[in-house]
């Protein structure tokens, strides 16, 4: 009978996995790129109240004492303020917490559920199969948008709620993409021999089918972060979430729903290049990541033979 793995064992097996996803980034100056955009918006949500120039309510007057509404980019205000006199950098970093935090949450609800969901049914097969595919479909058929407002507008989730409904609708997508991996790699000649060897279908999931998936799973989350994005960001501009939370969203329904929008077109600019910026990021660097990981993979296969 084989020995329980050792605590050291454990953390060696850590940290060599942990090595094998770094080690891609380093060596692919694109993939290095999106690493370092995404790690800037990371550290705006983190730090951005910290380092804003100015509170994202506070109110901003010129020399004469008058309210300084839509004014443009100066020294004082690198983009501008807002039609009611707000700092339009401030707000933007302050924007940034709640996007950031959005995407993680949302993102890691649609992995959650839909790499469950698609290992269970790709593997178990039978009548566990054709369950989960069958509640996959009627999640299939749920329209997000008109979903999430009509449920949110009813039970007033508030801004954590609302991208709960959000991955709770969105996993759907994974689920199959990861079934179908599933049922392509259970057939391989090193599960069958698992199965063999009398292993339990917990272990032979989490040991072999999993790891196996994983790139996969990595590309599902970042499109799921991405996805939450521009839903909860879409929510906002429809007036259905908390408009006091200061997210990108809400600060694009602001300017939109100001009527002087045009008097500061970096007021409405802004929050949507950022968004823009993250979820495209966030896109190419699952994909140009799982792509490193297939190569190696690849690599290795051709030098063991």
């Amino acid at each position: 009978m084989a020995s329980e793995p050792t605590r050291e064992g454990i953390r060696t097996n850590v940290v060599g996995r942990l090595a094998t996803v770094i080690r891609p980034i380093r060596n692919d100056r694109l993939l290095l790129l999106y690493s370092i955009v995404l790690l800037s918006i990371v550290a705006m949500g983190v730090f951005g109240p910290e380092i804003a120039p100015y509170e994202y309510n506070q109110y901003n007057y010129d020399e004469n004492g008058e309210l300084l509404r839509t004014a443009q980019p100066s020294l004082a205000h690198p983009l501008g303020t807002t039609g009611t006199g707000y700092d339009v950098l401030s707000r933007l970093l302050y924007g940034a917490k709640p996007t950031v935090y959005t995407g993680v949450l949302g993102g890691s609800i649609i992995l959650f559920l839909g790499s469950t969901v698609g290992m269970l049914s790709g593997y178990l097969g039978g009548n566990v199969d054709s369950v989960l595919m069958r509640v996959t479909d009627f999640v299939y058929g749920v329209p997000l948008l008109p979903f999430a407002i009509v449920l949110i507008g009813l039970t007033d989730l508030g801004f954590t709620g609302s991208i709960i409904v959000i991955g709770l609708i969105l996993w759907r997508g994974t689920a199959r993409v990861i079934r179908s991996q599933v049922l392509q790699i259970k057939e391989r000649p090193y599960i069958l021999s698992a199965k063999a060897t009398g292993a339990s279908e917990t272990g032979i999931m989490i040991r072999h089918v999993l790891p196996n998936v994983a790139p996969m799973a990595l590309l599902m989350f970042s499109l799921g972060v991405g996805y939450a994005i521009l839903v909860q960001a879409s929510l906002a501009f429809l007036g259905v979430v908390s408009p006091f939370v200061p997210s990108w969203g809400v600060m694009i329904r602001n300017a939109y729903s100001s009527g002087v929008m045009s008097l500061q077109l970096v007021w409405a600019l802004a929050p949507g290049f950022m968004i823009s910026l993250t979820v495209l990021t966030t896109f190419l660097f699952g994909r140009r990541m799982v792509k490193g990981l297939e190569n190696r993979a690849d690599e290795a296969m051709v030098s063991g033979g």
